[in-house]
Formats: C-alpha cells, structure tokens, sequence
C-alpha cells in the first residue's frame, strides 16, 4: 500500500464533501435512542472537467495509480483550502489533546488577534494518526496567539503539545469506494473522470 497525494495541477469541476456517521438507531413505544457505534468518517466525492483526451492523462495515471482500493489518497477539500479566518502562521498545539477531544487549545506565536471560523478545517498528526477536522464556533487568539477552539469529529488519537496543526491544504487519506476506473470518449472529449472516496484509517 502507497499513499497519493493528490496532484494539486489536477482541474476539478467540483467536489462534494460528507461526513458519515456510524449511528445505530433504535425507536419504540415509549422514546428513541440512537448510539454511535464507532468514529464518524469523510465522504467524497470529486470530478474532472471534459477535456480534451490529449488532456486528460494525468487524471487518468492517478486512477491507475490508486490501483483500485489498494492505495490511499491524500486529499484535501478544494472548496476551502484554507481558513475563511485570520489565523495564519506555524500552529502548533498549546496542550495535549486526549483521544476524543473536542476542544483545543492552539498556538501561533505571531498570530495575536487572529481568527479561525466555523467551518475552518485543521489537520493533525501523519500517516495513521492523521486526521481532518473542522472548526465549529468563531474564535479569536489572545495576544500570545494562543486560541482555543472547538471541532469535530472528536479526534481518534492523543496528540502531544507542540505536535504540529496544518491549515494549508490539511489532507485526510481516503480510498476508493470501488475498484472500476473509467472514463467516456466523445470525439476528442474525454469525460466522466472522477473519484468516489471513503477515509481510511488502515496503518
């Protein structure tokens, strides 16, 4: 198994992000209940542009290269590739963060008064630890740059204070939902490349 990154000169027409939950619901005479079952997980969905086939073989190498399920994607949400707040610079974690958090407490020393938005995404650790997360309430740094913030999903793993938190691009790793890869010809069109991806959280 390798792991893709997903070739940022890549066009994209769109993308449609989801998150799945694993609920199990129960419903009866007298209330319902539902449980989570285990860690919800990111959907997506995300589509080439026709072009012209003399145009199209890099999306086409990238289908191969995923060699159906086998390997991961890192990908990031090309709707917000950064945050709609202020807050820029080298993030860090302010405090440990136990498995299951859903408040943080982040660091950038040269970002005093800065912002993160509801919606913002964030990424934490690497390889099997990694993970996209995103912001759900405004919040400002205080004149150290320190900003405590709220997110989900809860995070998977514990996280040590200044482990690294990305806001450029943060990548989750995703494989694809099925193995076919397939594109249409029409005269010198190509069309219908695209991607169908669940996270996967395999070591």
């Amino acid at each position: 198994m390798s792991i893709i990154t997903f070739p940022s000169t890549l066009k994209v027409s769109g993308s449609r992000w989801a998150q799945v939950r694993r609920d199990l619901a129960f419903s009866g005479p007298f209330g319902s209940q539902a449980t989570e079952l285990d860690g919800p997980l990111w959907e997506v969905m995300i589509g080439a542009p026709d072009m012209l086939e003399r145009d199209a073989g890099e999306w086409q190498a990238l289908l191969m290269l995923m060699r159906g399920q086998t390997n991961q994607l890192a990908l990031w949400n090309h709707g917000r590739s950064a945050p709609r707040g202020t807050m820029r610079g080298t993030m860090t974690l302010n405090t440990a963060a136990a498995q299951g958090a859903v408040a943080l407490s982040i660091i950038a020393a040269t970002e005093a008064a800065t912002t993160l938005k509801a919606g913002d995404y964030l990424g934490l650790g690497t390889g099997v630890t990694q993970q996209v997360v995103m912001v759900t309430a405004d919040a400002t740094a205080n004149g150290s740059g320190v900003i405590a913030i709220s997110i989900e999903p809860p995070l998977r793993n514990a996280h040590l204070i200044a482990a690294a938190v990305t806001w450029d691009k943060p990548k989750a790793l995703f494989r694809r939902k099925q193995s076919a890869a397939s594109w249409d010809y029409k005269n010198v069109t190509a069309s219908g490349l695209g991607l169908d991806l669940i996270e996967d959280t395999r070591a």
